[in-house]
Formats: C-alpha cells, sequence, structure tokens
C-alpha cells in the first residue's frame, strides 16, 4: 500500500515529476503483483491516493486520461467492500460534470470510469449521468431515422463513442421505459451506415440492458419477455450472427431463470440455442439458454467489461 501511494503521488502529487504512462506497471513491478491480481482491499487504497491527488490530475490531458483510468480500476465494480457507496459518491461530488480536459483520450476514459463503478450509483445518479447524452442521441436518431431537425453530437470520436454505449448499457437503475427506448434506438442505429464502426458495442449494450439476470440490479429491472421477442427478430437481421459479442447479447436476452415473468417462452429459448450452436458459440452459453445456471469467471468479465477485482464475484439476484 504504501509503495503504491508513494509512487501515485510520485507522479499526481503537489510535487510530482514522474510521467503518467506507465504507472500501473511500475506499481506491478514494484510490489511484484500483477494488475489484474491487486485485492480490493489495495485497490481502494489507491482509490484514496489517487483522490488525495485530485489537483494532479489537471496537470495535461495524459495525466488526467491516466488518473481516470486508474481511478475506475481502483474503484470497479462500485460495491462489493465496506464504504463503497461512500466511496462513489465522493467520486461523483468530486468529479460531476466534465473533464478538465476535452480530448478525445479524457473522454473515452471519463465514461469508461463510470461504465466501471455503475453498480454503486444510485437510480438517481444515473439518470443524472445519463440524461444529457439521450437527449442528444434521440436528436441523432430522429435526424437519422427521418431526415428531420438537426443531429446532435455526443461524442468527438468513435473510441468515445463505443464507451458511451457501453455506460449506457452498464446503466441498470434507470427507470425501464427509457431503457426500452433507447434498445429501440440501438435497433435503430445498427443498420446506418454512420453507426457501422459501434456496432459491437450497440450489439453489448443491447444484450445488457435486456438481459433477463441483471448484474447489480433487483429483479424488478428486468425488462418484460415481450420487449425482447420484439427485439430479437431485429437483432437477428441486423447483427453479424457469427460474431462472439452478438452470441454474448442473444445468450443475455433468452438465459434461462426458471422465473416466468422474466423468461422468454420456450420455444423462443430453443430457437436461439440451436443458432448459437450453428455459428459455433460457447458451448456453455448454449446451456445457459437451454438450462440456466451460473456464469463462470470468464463470462462474468465478458459481461461486466473486465475482470473483477481478485477476491470479487458477482452474484446473480436470482441466486
Amino acid at each position: 500500500v504504501d509503495a503504491s501511494s508513494a509512487l501515485i503521488g510520485e507522479v499526481f502529487g503537489d510535487s510530482g515529476t514522474l510521467v503518467p504512462d506507465g504507472l500501473p506497471k511500475r506499481i506491478a513491478a514494484v510490489i511484484d503483483l500483477n494488475r489484474n491480481e491487486w485485492p480490493t482491499s489495495l485497490l481502494r487504497s489507491q482509490w484514496q491516493s489517487l483522490m488525495d491527488c485530485l489537483r494532479g490530475r489537471g496537470s495535461s490531458e495524459s495525466h488526467e486520461a491516466r488518473w481516470l483510468n486508474m481511478l475506475g480500476f481502483a474503484l470497479r465494480p462500485g460495491f462489493g467492500l465496506a464504504a463503497d457507496d461512500w466511496r462513489v459518491e465522493e467520486t461523483w461530488k468530486q468529479l460531476r460534470g466534465k473533464p478538465a480536459h476535452t480530448g478525445g483520450m479524457c473522454e473515452a476514459e471519463w465514461w469508461i470510469l463510470w461504465r466501471r463503478i455503475a453498480g454503486g450509483l444510485s437510480s438517481g445518479r444515473q439518470i443524472e449521468l445519463t440524461s444529457p447524452l439521450l437527449q442528444m442521441i434521440r436528436r441523432e436518431h430522429k435526424h437519422l431515422m427521418s431526415g428531420l431537425g438537426k443531429g446532435a453530437k455526443y461524442a468527438s470520436s468513435n473510441h468515445a463513442a463505443a464507451e458511451v454505449w457501453r455506460m449506457l448499457g452498464s446503466m441498470e437503475l434507470v427507470p425501464a421505459s427509457t431503457r426500452i427506448e433507447l434498445g429501440g434506438m440501438i435497433l435503430d442505429l445498427m443498420r446506418k451506415k454512420s453507426f457501422s464502426s459501434l456496432v459491437e458495442p450497440l450489439v453489448w449494450a443491447l444484450g445488457r440492458i435486456g438481459a433477463r439476470v441483471p448484474v447489480y440490479g433487483p429483479l424488478n429491472v428486468v425488462l418484460p419477455p415481450d420487449t425482447i421477442l420484439e427485439w430479437l427478430p431485429r437483432l437477428r437481421a441486423s447483427a453479424d450472427l457469427s460474431n462472439p459479442v452478438a452470441h454474448l447479447a442473444l445468450m443475455l436476452l433468452c438465459r434461462k431463470t426458471g422465473d416466468r415473468f422474466r423468461d422468454v417462452p420456450d420455444s423462443t429459448r430453443a430457437e436461439i440455442a440451436t443458432l448459437l450452436e450453428d455459428h459455433d458459440a460457447r458451448t456453455h452459453f448454449v446451456d445457459l439458454v437451454r438450462n440456466g445456471g451460473s456464469l463462470d469467471a470468464d463470462e462474468e468479465r465478458l459481461i461486466f467489461g473486465e475482470s473483477l477485482p481478485a477476491g470479487l464475484r458477482l452474484i446473480a439476484a436470482s441466486e
């Protein structure tokens, strides 16, 4: 902890002189522990050290991008350890607004941060974070679908836009009506040439939005099966069904839970399971659709977007 804190201070502290590039590797080398093996207690101490150096993020765009990246990594998934609710709220209070720098690198890291800690944000915070984005996305959607109005720029680059969609897909506590609307817009935008480079994050987000088993939300956030039945034909018509991201989304949308209020009909699940088999999807994805069950660690990583801190695992509400 002391060694990690010292290195963070040497980059972001008031008298810091080291460049931010490579900081995680330097910490890993000093403490002789791979980044993905850092325990949650060490990560939360890094969060505190980074917050203590809040002013240092403004030194340059590269400083802020690295600071945001490390802060989200240290606080992911926003819950799991005592006082994480306080840490997430403190992060919100200190960072509320926009990045200090306007470059695409900081913008992308900004949205990655909120995706990483989405599970610790209250419903009100999630609405506050996503509402301005959704207003711009609605304008862009209307313009592309009807030619009416003027499009709105909601991201400065494809990289930032991809992270916007992943972040939106992770916000399980946004009202169901808004998420249903968002899913419909995703299915429309997937077909547009200007969104061709964003199909993977759009499909990933759709899977998270319509998942039968929430990652961190209560069971009442799950969208009605009828909505999924409306989405499935459109997804199958627009997505590359050989792409593993499409396999993931189909599994999330049709995974068996044993709860008749959440499960799509047996005939639909059988059809999707066969479709997944025909396109060489993971055997366990097929089994999750046919029979249900728990996720393995690699599947948690795919659904969450990256690995969880060492010692933590996601436990679905149904478990």
